[in-house]
């Protein structure tokens, strides 16, 4: 009896609408909150800290065309190092030697530069990026950077396949380096990508011994890597103009793009808690009006017995049957959102991490069982109300 008195007032289309609303303020918070996720993952990890890496280099100006290094001694190293918003310098360390890669199965042949850093300046966790003197296997950390540039540039215009992460790591190939009238052939194999350093990267512990081998040792470095409170800062930026370096753009743009991204998806999440609540309203007033539509009807039924906690228990079943329904959906639709973006970015060359993020679960169930409990105190005290 309570159905058909309750519902044949109801206007079915702003219920529908109302659950729209829902439907789609919560698909928007969750998918900005787990893209969020997605984007720290693709700049590398930590994205703040990620961002505080910087390359420098001395300008080059007509001398060094000339023959003059634009290298770094030791006092240039120690005044960069001295600066209050230098955290950490790390020095490149470049192959003397002559290198290249090729393949006989594949029919090619490529010339190498290979450089090294300080493992602790790296972003990648690699156990097998360890190198010792008389190991045949070459670990070498690929940038990401990179690996963009060969499936975006390179590959459509020569007719060739597209590579992802995972592909390049079941390859090898024959490294071979020569120098001081002496060549030695390793079997390389890319074990990692960075998001941080935009280079080709062998332990240091090769790079020195290659060095000593099959060169005349290790020259001053010409690069460095160096860790800034804010690469963005006026201090900073005169600092480099005051002392003729100049920093690889490419990091400090990486991270304004992770900045603007940020604000972008900040700007989705807020528009889709907007959308929740107002739909959340919509629902609560399309209940009272249900409510108040059923005013007289539903005082008889209390007059001859009904309680109000009937009423109020058909009602709460009624709004959970259908806000439960609409959350599923929401989840369903981001899930196999989440599929299909994890599927294009593999094509791409990118991994991501299957599944949603726990926070987005729980982003999920947080914002549903509030809704939930502030729509059914709303119904209770507008029952009460009737007594």
């Amino acid at each position: 009896m309570l159905n058909k008195i309750l519902w044949r007032n109801a206007n079915r289309w702003q219920l529908a609408g109302a659950m729209i609303g829902v439907f789609l303020g919560l698909s928007l918070l969750l998918c900005a909150l787990q893209f969020y996720f997605d984007v720290r993952q693709l700049l590398g990890g930590n994205t703040d800290e990620s961002s505080q890496y910087v390359q420098l280099n001395k300008k080059i100006n007509i001398f060094n065309t000339l023959g003059v290094k634009a290298d770094f001694g030791q006092e240039d190293i120690k005044a960069i190092e001295s600066q209050p918003y230098i955290q950490k310098v790390g020095i490149f360390e470049a192959n003397q030697f002559e290198a290249g890669a090729y393949s006989d199965m594949l029919g090619f042949y490529t010339e190498l530069f290979f450089e090294a850093i300080p493992d602790e300046m790296l972003d990648v966790d690699e156990p097998a990026f360890r190198w010792s003197v008389g190991q045949a296997d070459l670990p070498i950390l690929m940038s990401k950077e990179y690996l963009a540039l060969y499936n975006f540039g390179f590959a459509p215009g020569r007719g060739l396949p597209q590579l992802t992460p995972s592909t390049i790591q079941r390859f090898s190939l024959d490294v071979k380096i020569s120098g001081k009238g002496k060549q030695e052939t390793f079997k390389g194999k890319v074990v990692g990508f960075s998001s941080r350093i935009n280079s080709i990267l062998v332990p240091a512990s090769f790079i020195k011994w290659a060095n000593e081998t099959f060169a005349d040792g290790n020259p001053k470095p010409s690069k460095l890597l160096v860790r800034v409170d804010n690469p963005m800062s006026s201090e900073f930026r005169t600092f480099l103009n005051t002392n003729n370096l100049e920093v690889s753009a490419g990091k400090l743009i990486g991270g304004q793009f992770g900045v603007l991204f940020k604000v972008v998806l900040l700007a989705v999440g807020f528009l889709g808690v907007m959308i929740l609540v107002l739909a959340i309203l919509v629902f609560n007033l399309n209940f009272q009006v249900l409510i108040s539509r059923a005013y007289r009807e539903i005082q008889l039924l209390l007059q001859i017995g009904y309680k109000a906690k009937s009423v109020t228990a058909f009602l709460d079943k009624r709004f959970s049957i259908l806000f439960g329904v609409t959350v599923f959906l929401v989840f369903a639709i981001v899930i196999t959102a989440r599929i299909i973006m994890v599927q294009y970015f593999e094509n791409q060359g990118f991994i991501l991490h299957k599944g949603l993020n726990i926070t987005v679960w729980l982003a999920g169930a947080i914002f549903s069982v509030a809704l939930l409990l502030s729509h059914l105190y709303s119904t209770k005290k507008t029952v009460a109300r009737m007594l």
